[in-house]
């Protein structure tokens, strides 16, 4: 279903009319809901681990970078995120605990094997270096939660003909709430409506 959809469902139960488009549109409340609709839909990407935004990235060793470079639509780490090493089944890498910890490692602690993964500098840090031949890999969320008429997917709403990964709903629901807060009207209702329906989703996901 398309973002068009999406919003003018929104639009019949906020004004009721059912405008023909919202991004070539310049009417006031076509833009009002053009400039929510991605702080909604960000909002949504971020609010669980959904299995249609999970990836799976591969690290390639060379045994000597300890800094690599994230996936460009990465976002974050699964919840229960974890680094893999495909040499070993049974182990994984281990979380390094805080700044102090990692600092200690690369001036010479002692490391577990295969070794200690961190998030620092916008990029994934490995300990020891990966060796070569070998890789680490792991599961992330991607940001991009909008697919486009033509070409790959992408963050952000462009076009009344891009469609939301996630569920059509809960973008209506999340437009009408946010709409009702940003004019001070009452909104109680709907976002209780918006938070039954995501943890539904959610929980099923």
């Amino acid at each position: 279903m398309t973002f068009l959809s999406a919003a003018q469902s929104a639009a019949i139960r906020l004004v009721g009319q059912r405008p023909s488009a919202f991004w070539t549109s310049s009417d006031q409340f076509a833009l009002e809901i053009c400039d929510l609709a991605n702080n909604v839909a960000e909002n949504l990407m971020r609010a669980a681990d959904w299995r249609v935004l999970t990836k799976f990235h591969t690290i390639n060793g060379d045994g000597s970078t300890v800094a690599f470079d994230l996936p460009a639509d990465y976002d974050r780490m699964l919840v229960k995120g974890a680094v893999f090493r495909p040499s070993w089944n049974t182990w994984h890498y281990s979380p390094a605990n805080d700044l102090d910890q990692w600092r200690d490692l690369l001036n010479g602690q002692p490391s577990v094997t295969p070794g200690y993964w961190i998030l620092l500098e916008g990029k994934m840090q490995i300990w020891p270096a990966v060796p070569v031949g070998d890789g680490a890999q792991f599961y992330y969320i991607s940001k991009n939660c909008v697919k486009p008429s033509t070409g790959d997917t992408k963050a952000k709403f462009t076009a009344d003909n891009d469609t939301f990964l996630l569920d059509e709903t809960l973008l209506t629901l999340g437009l009408i709430w946010r709409w009702r807060q940003q004019k001070r009207m009452e909104y109680a209702e709907d976002l209780q409506n918006f938070e039954r329906e995501l943890e539904e989703r959610s929980g099923k996901d």
